[in-house]
């Protein structure tokens, strides 16, 4: 097999380290595995010494699996310090015709902005949210070429530290690999997820990781809106520990045990004396992800967007949304506008293969740019090329 139809993905998270091979043409699914690996990705405390190993382990079973050295691999990882800007440019041309270079010149200024704001960060999605060509609302490109006296663009982008990206690099070129492209995990999953749930307008997708959470909410096959907040599922297993006075790995082994069962989260008004320890345990795990839920919507635009929603799901991804694979959680009055609420289980094949769908498959959102420009296509065909 020819090197260049190999797609390698490692999915870097705070307790796992997996990898996944795809072949490009043919989409299929060579080799998929997954390692425990505990590391700290916390800019204040970022710690990644003990990924070192676990990668090599993984390189080197994949390696002897397809017969082929791993060069090059797309990252996906989630870091605490992640976040998302929101920005909006306009252009206004001095003929009724907006040229290619307008376009690409919109991009790339709106691009310049945030890094010479942001100089200490990088960017790793840049998404066109909406284009308005002088007042027609757009959310991708027209087919047809337009006449306009001017153009703005709405823009989300998605950045994480520059010191962090740089201890990423240095990890991976001393195993001898390259990164070609990094994602946010957490975001990638979350298109994928939006395209299963399928039956629903508005999808509300909650990924509760081991340190961390993240909403991301889609109309449709759009993205309105991402934020990412420090706390995830080891704070439920904190809070176990310390209302049942136990260790921590006691702690985590109980909430692992709570996926297993049929139980119902929801709010009660007893005293913590008077409550049994198992119902304890329950009333502790649905406090801690009500109070993620609230943090994760309490946005003033979050709010802004249930109002408008008839049709409405919230999803729960992740490792630390795994207790309600199997068990209902009911919310107060004020979130009754969710039609239904689900636990969508990722294994390791999916996450990599999430991966390799937002890689291969056009997002018209996504905005990338090319060393060399294509030649004899037409003009909206030419701006095409910006995105994925």
């Amino acid at each position: 097999m020819n090197e260049k139809n190999l797609n390698v993905f490692i999915d870097l998270g705070t307790s796992n380290i997996r990898l996944g091979i795809f072949n490009r043409e043919t989409s299929n699914n060579l080799f998929v595995l997954e390692k425990s690996c505990f590391s700290n990705l916390s800019l204040k405390n970022f710690d990644i010494n003990n990924c070192n190993k676990t990668i090599k382990d993984l390189v080197r079973s994949a390696e002897k699996k397809i017969d082929k050295h791993i060069k090059n691999i797309n990252l996906m990882i989630d870091t605490p310090d992640m976040f998302s800007i929101d920005v909006s440019i306009k252009k206004n041309t001095d003929s009724k015709k907006l040229t290619q270079n307008d376009i690409q010149s919109l991009l790339q200024e709106a691009k310049n902005i945030i890094q010479n704001n942001y100089f200490d960060k990088k960017i790793i999605h840049m998404i066109v949210k909406k284009f308005f060509f002088d007042n027609k609302t757009y959310f991708q490109i027209p087919e047809k070429e337009i006449n306009c006296k001017s153009l703005t663009v709405e823009l989300k982008f998605i950045c994480f530290s520059n010191k962090v990206w740089q201890s990423l690099l240095n990890l991976f070129n001393s195993n001898f690999i390259n990164i070609d492209n990094i994602y946010s995990s957490s975001y990638v999953r979350a298109v994928n997820c939006n395209g299963v749930f399928d039956n629903y307008k508005k999808k509300f997708i909650l990924d509760i990781g081991y340190s961390r959470s993240t909403i991301s909410i889609f109309d449709e096959n759009r993205i309105l809106y991402y934020n990412m907040l420090p706390v995830g599922g080891k704070h439920i297993t904190k809070d176990i520990s310390l209302l049942l006075n136990i260790s921590i790995d006691e702690a985590e082994n109980i909430k692992k045990k709570l996926n297993k069962s049929d139980i119902t989260f929801l709010e009660k008004s007893k005293k913590i004396t008077e409550i049994e320890p198992a119902e304890l345990t329950n009333q502790v795990v649905f406090a801690r992800i009500y109070e993620i839920i609230k943090l994760n919507l309490a946005d003033q635009y979050c709010k802004s967007l249930f109002d408008e929603s008839n049709d409405c799901s919230l999803i729960f991804i992740g490792e630390g949304s795994k207790i309600l694979n199997k068990n209902s959680i009911y919310l107060e009055e004020k979130f009754d506008f969710f039609k239904e609420i689900s636990f969508f289980e990722e294994n390791t094949q999916q996450i990599c293969e999430s991966g390799f769908k937002f890689k291969n498959l056009k997002n018209f959102q996504e905005v990338t740019f090319l060393t060399k420009k294509p030649k004899n296509v037409g003009f909206f065909e030419k701006i095409f090329h910006f995105f994925k």
